[in-house]
């Protein structure tokens, strides 16, 4: 708690003394000019000619103008960077929380399963629960590789696409998201045939985190997703629809942006977020020359992911 109130007292500091700043050379501008005004006369005759006088205010004004704008600059810049760094933190206490997490977790049942005496259904649950907290675990080190990528890279990934029965991946990913995350998912598709060129691995990261992330925002248990195709033209649109907490529209064009989370202000059922999912989303998205976005009614209401990708038009063949 402590730590919180220090580091947002250390963002309001440096917004406070930019404030103050402006203030103080707004106020010196305000003054001098009235100075100005007021002696124009007698500084007229002291110059020798209105010329000077001219020059004089005209210069002192740009100065003053180029200061102000400068300060701003550079106050604004601080106060970014300083919120950049805040992110990063909690960016590493969230990394640790979420890996700390299934360890412990695989740990435990690891050591029940030594023991002696347990059950065939004991071991079977136990054994379960260990691949269920492994295949998180997995999604959390992908997750993190694949932004230490986009770091190095640029949102230019390398994709090695291939061309894919689009609504047949959906159904093998769908019944694997329903074995994984059993009954704290409800998971359904629908929609147009279609084919796609996509990398199937990079694409199921994707889905990992779309699915993740309903699941953790979720305003109920089970979590409720509805998968859709749509076909539209030479686009094809893969709709992944939520009943979660919702987005206000304030904050909807963000949620893309790195280390942005949304349990930041909102109550929230499952675990916290890293903030790196939808931002991986997006740079994986744009790989594959698509394009990404987001839809809410607002809070309590929802939201939907879109993704619109090149269609692929498979050739007739000659009867």
């Amino acid at each position: 708690m402590r730590g919180k109130r220090l580091r947002r007292l250390s963002v309001r500091l440096p917004a406070a003394l930019l404030a103050a700043l402006l203030v103080l050379v707004i106020t010196l501008a305000v003054l001098w000019n009235v100075v100005l005004v007021h002696d124009y006369n007698r500084m007229k005759e002291l110059a020798g000619g209105a010329t000077f006088h001219t020059i004089f205010i005209a210069l002192g004004s740009a100065l003053l103008l180029a200061i102000t704008v400068l300060a701003t600059i550079l106050g604004i810049r601080l106060i970014s960077n300083l919120r950049w760094s805040q992110r990063q933190s909690n960016f590493l206490a969230s990394v640790s929380h979420e890996l700390n997490s299934p360890l412990s977790s695989i740990k435990l049942f690891t050591q029940t399963l030594q023991r002696e005496g347990l059950s065939e259904g004991d071991r079977a649950r136990f054994t379960g629960k260990i691949l269920v907290d492994t295949e998180r675990l997995s999604r959390i080190v992908a997750n993190i590789v694949r932004a230490a990528e986009v770091d190095h890279r640029g949102e230019d990934l390398t994709v090695a696409p291939t061309e894919v029965d689009l609504m047949a991946y959906l159904r093998t990913y769908v019944d694997d998201a329903r074995a994984v995350h059993g009954g704290d998912l409800e998971i359904s598709l629908s929609g147009d045939e279609a084919c796609v060129e996509i990398d199937p691995l990079m694409f199921r990261q994707v889905l990992d985190n779309l699915v993740d992330n309903a699941i953790r925002y979720r305003a109920r248990t089970p979590a409720q997703v509805e998968m859709r195709v749509v076909r539209d033209g030479d686009w094809t649109e893969v709709q992944v629809a939520d009943q979660g907490i919702g987005v206000g529209p304030e904050r909807l064009d963000r949620i893309f942006e790195r280390f942005n989370r949304l349990e930041e202000g909102h109550p929230v059922k499952g675990r916290r977020g890293m903030g790196i999912g939808l931002s991986i989303v997006r740079s994986i998205v744009k790989s594959h020359g698509g394009t990404v976005g987001a839809r809410s009614q607002g809070p309590g209401r929802g939201t939907t992911i879109w993704i619109r990708l090149p269609a692929v038009r498979r050739a007739e063949v000659p009867a």
